[in-house]
Parts: C-alpha cells; sequence; structure tokens
C-alpha cells in the first residue's frame, strides 16, 4: 500500500472513531413518571448523581427527566 493510501485508511479510521465516541458520548433523556418519583429514598431535587460530564436528574419544562449517555444506558440498563 502507498504512503498516500495508508494515510487516507488512518485519517478515515480517526474521524470514524471520533464519529462513534461522539455517538456513545451522546445525551439520551427519558421522562420520569410520577410514581417513580415518590417512590425516591433521597428526593429528587436533592440527588446529585452525574454521568460523565451530565448531571443524571434534570428538570426540564416543568417534568423530571433521566439522563444519560448511550455509553451508560447500554452498559448499564
Amino acid at each position: 500500500m502507498s504512503r498516500p493510501m495508508k494515510s487516507i485508511v488512518l485519517a478515515g479510521a480517526v474521524i470514524l472513531v471520533i464519529i462513534l465516541v461522539g455517538w456513545a458520548m451522546s445525551p439520551v433523556c427519558v421522562p420520569i413518571d410520577e410514581a417513580a418519583l415518590a417512590d425516591f429514598n433521597v428526593p429528587i431535587e436533592q440527588r446529585t448523581d452525574r454521568d460523565f460530564y451530565l448531571k443524571v436528574f434534570q428538570r426540564r419544562d416543568g417534568r423530571w427527566y433521566q439522563c444519560k449517555t448511550r455509553l451508560s444506558r447500554a452498559l448499564f440498563f
């Protein structure tokens, strides 16, 4: 394989890895229903759980959401 071809293949592989890591680390937020909110031991307002770079429990538009990266959802749920 020629030197320019190796560079192109390497660049393509690096770009593919960056895209896959970006996809795996993107957040996925799921609404939490009212029944589940009532079952929290520590009130959700006081929770400080974090997943890599974001808060797990987030309040948006008056509703609570559980936000985790795609990687965390794949490995732990």
